[in-house]
């Protein structure tokens, strides 16, 4: 179980790296594999459960759209589903979200049962009376179980300041 988590883990972060290169490019193109409208809509609106569980301070809402054995990757490292909700519910009272957009939805798919959704996202949060990064690139690995799409992996970063790249 391990082995196929960590290989799905490593395409996520391999496509990301696809994604960056293809948006330095100056464009936003299809990625060549990518699937339908409706496919990303659904993919969309599944990643948006996370965003409104956060927005309105409900940690149940953000554990039921993650799977068991879901995995967060970030600046601090990984974590599974039990430490991502345990921090979820410590948001509640240390954040206080105002607004958030999901832009720039991109969607690799695996197979039938399986996606990744690319996405850029503008948030406009404090936390701990600091404000967060609001711009950052986001990546969700999905799997249809029992007809709803289902986290299986969420990776964060913090998007880079445009004016320093070269």
């Amino acid at each position: 179980l391990m082995k196929p988590l960590l290989a799905l883990v490593a395409i996520a972060l391999l496509l990301t790296g696809l994604g960056d290169n293809l948006r330095s490019a100056g464009s936003h193109p299809q990625l060549a594999n990518s699937s339908s409208d409706k496919l990303t809509a659904e993919l969309l609106a599944a990643e948006k459960e996370f965003w409104e569980a956060w927005k309105n301070k409900q940690p149940d809402r953000f554990a039921s759209a993650m799977a068991d054995d879901a995995v967060f990757f970030g600046l601090y490292g990984t974590t599974g589903k039990t430490e991502s909700v345990s921090e979820q519910r410590d948001s509640v009272n240390s954040c206080q979200v105002a607004s958030y957009a999901l832009t720039n939805p991109r969607v690799i798919s695996i197979d039938a049962n399986a996606a990744i959704l690319l996405y850029d996202a503008e948030q406009h949060a404090v936390c701990g009376g600091q404000p967060v990064h609001p711009f950052m690139h986001g990546e969700s690995v999905y799997a249809l179980r029992n007809g709803r799409w289902i986290n299986l992996l969420r990776s964060e970063v913090p998007a880079a300041d445009r004016q320093n790249r070269q």
